[in-house]
């Protein structure tokens, strides 16, 4: 018995890892990088879609939105799923949510040549930032049936993300700069919010992962 409760911290602790290297270090410095093949670098001159559609990365722009969508997917789902907070509603939230940040970026922006194309760019890219942060919203208000004081901690970071990207925004306009900061912003708001969760004495996550293996495998089994 001590012996699968540990198979289960060691199953906790590299999901932690994976989601921590993935989005503290591989997303942050891509999107970094990827913000280089822009005129001379400029974070402020050109966004995302820009660097894509006139520079000749489209390529690298579609890697950064299937790599930071699938992230943000997979770790709202783990987070969702350790809550237990399954539902319909939350689970197309975080798929329509991760889906239009994905379709976005396929969608080059150069007005000039493809109008349409730019338009619908513009709209999905909106609705896809106001869908996340819904979900987040949605999200953190549920993490008051299992804790106050981790509900309130996660409620704080998610309202100082959002004044630093709406401040980001309302000083550099959509740019390179507030794509860098919203992306790596919601990547550190979901692992403070796992990290918050680990914390609780409400929760235990190992043996939540033993038990969704085990109604897993009884599922399988009918």
């Amino acid at each position: 018995m001590n012996g699968m409760k540990k198979n289960y911290q060691k199953k906790a602790h590299h999901y932690k890892l994976l989601f921590g290297i993935v989005g503290l270090i591989v997303i942050p410095i891509y999107a970094l990088i990827f913000s280089q093949f822009g005129p001379d670098g400029d974070l402020v001159l050109v966004t995302f879609s820009q660097i894509g559609a006139r520079y000749g990365a489209f390529e690298l722009l579609i890697i950064w939105g299937i790599l930071t969508s699938l992230y943000f997917m997979g770790f709202l789902s783990y987070l969702v799923s350790i809550t237990k907070f399954n539902n319909l509603f939350m689970s197309l939230l975080i798929g329509f949510s991760g889906l239009s940040m994905l379709v976005t970026v396929f969608f080059p922006f150069a007005p000039s040549m493809f109008p349409l194309t730019a338009n619908t760019h513009n709209t999905l890219a909106y609705v896809t930032a106001v869908a996340t942060l819904f979900s987040l919203v949605v999200f953190v208000g549920s993490l008051l049936r299992i804790d106050k004081a981790v509900f309130f901690k996660s409620l704080i970071t998610l309202v100082i993300t959002i004044a630093i990207c709406l401040t980001v925004l309302k000083v550099f306009g959509v740019s390179s700069l507030f794509q860098i900061i919203f992306s790596t912003l919601l990547c550190g708001s979901l692992f403070l919010i796992l990290h918050f969760l680990e914390k609780s004495p409400f929760l235990d996550i190992p043996k939540v992962l033993e038990e969704l293996d085990r109604n897993k495998n009884e599922q399988e089994a009918i």
